[in-house]
């Protein structure tokens, strides 16, 4: 029977919600109380215990092994957003209290020595994961590669799957950037600035492109200078000294956006009578700025649950070649863009 505990879990909300719900009381919304119902629905259609496979099929070396099957998580020696990393995890932290799995949390170095941690995991069996989990979007992954040519089942997130012919959480950056550029251009803007990011990550990568096809569909002939990549601080520098007359700014993510407003707010420059700003991610930094920052919202910690379930139906199911899960975003529109001033 699913408990208060594990709706709760799985729902990403308290267990006094759970039982609000379940018990038909008042003091909640009808949003809340559908987000509850349907974890309920899922846990019940989705059990953890018709999930988990028949483990001798799968480890080469099960005397040597517990029973509980592991998953590691691939993550990024350097964070740019905590706060992403941070939802995901939980997120995947559920899947696993879930499934009754073990978790380790292993630096992604492609510059560790051989005799680091994560490569030792990759080829000892005594140490082999059951599967492996990769976050991050890196172009270039060395031990995805290693992954991938050791047939170890494999899920990746925030990250372009389809490249690696492994399975994964996908995102329609592209479409959302352009959703995103495109409330600009129906405000007035017609000078917009795109800031932040390194392109050795896809969604630097797959942002910027939504923005010029965005603008391009607008028929909006783009400055180039109006990209300044790298650091959110002299990428705003840069924009500003240039007078180039941008009256809207979009970041790559929040943690840009942090450093790029220091500079605004530096220079007494208001939002969004002066200039209008947007970002991507949703933390906690755009729902707390003053004003409120339009984002495109990202559902972190389903990601993470789901990134559990699809390694595990591989685990499982051998003839499953790869899976490919597509999350919805949302355009949350706030108080930071508004139309353009009046030249």
């Amino acid at each position: 029977m699913t408990t208060v505990r594990r709706i709760a879990e799985f729902a990403g909300v308290s267990k006094s919600t759970v039982s609000l719900v379940l018990n038909n009381k008042p003091g909640v919304s009808d949003e809340m109380r559908q987000t509850v119902m349907q974890a309920v629905t899922e846990l019940e259609t989705i059990q953890a215990d018709d999930l988990l496979p028949e483990k001798s099929a799968y480890l080469n070396t099960t005397e040597h092994k517990s029973q509980a099957l592991s998953i590691m998580v691939l993550h990024p020696p350097i964070l740019r957003s905590s706060y992403v990393f941070s939802e995901v995890l939980q997120g995947i932290q559920a899947g696993v209290e879930a499934f009754n799995l073990q978790l380790r949390l292993v630096v992604n170095d492609p510059d560790a020595s051989s005799q680091h941690v994560s490569h030792l995991y990759l080829t000892d069996d005594y140490l082999r994961p059951d599967g492996v989990l990769v976050f991050g979007a890196q172009q270039h992954e060395p031990l995805l590669e290693q992954v991938i040519e050791r047939d170890i089942p494999c899920v990746v997130l925030g990250r372009e799957a389809k490249k690696y012919h492994v399975s994964g959480i996908d995102r329609d950056e592209e479409y959302h950037a352009y959703q995103l550029t495109q409330h600009l251009i129906n405000l007035g803007h017609r000078s917009i600035a795109f800031i932040g990011g390194e392109t050795c990550y896809d969604y630097t990568t797959n942002r910027l492109k939504g923005y010029q096809r965005a603008l391009e569909d607008a028929t909006i002939a783009p400055d180039e200078r109006w990209v300044y990549l790298g650091d959110g601080t002299v990428a705003t520098e840069h924009i500003l000294d240039a007078n180039l007359n941008v009256t809207a700014m979009i970041y790559v993510n929040d943690s840009y956006a942090i450093e790029g407003l220091a500079v605004l707010r530096e220079r007494g420059i208001k939002l969004p009578t002066e200039i209008s700003v947007a970002s991507f991610d949703d933390t906690e930094f755009s729902r707390d700025h003053q004003p409120p920052l339009t984002s495109v919202s990202y559902n972190l910690f389903k990601e993470g649950q789901w990134a559990v379930k699809i390694l595990l139906d591989q685990i499982r199911h051998p003839f499953i070649a790869k899976s490919h899960l597509v999350f919805n975003a949302e355009l949350l529109i706030r108080e930071s863009t508004a139309p353009p001033p009046t030249l």
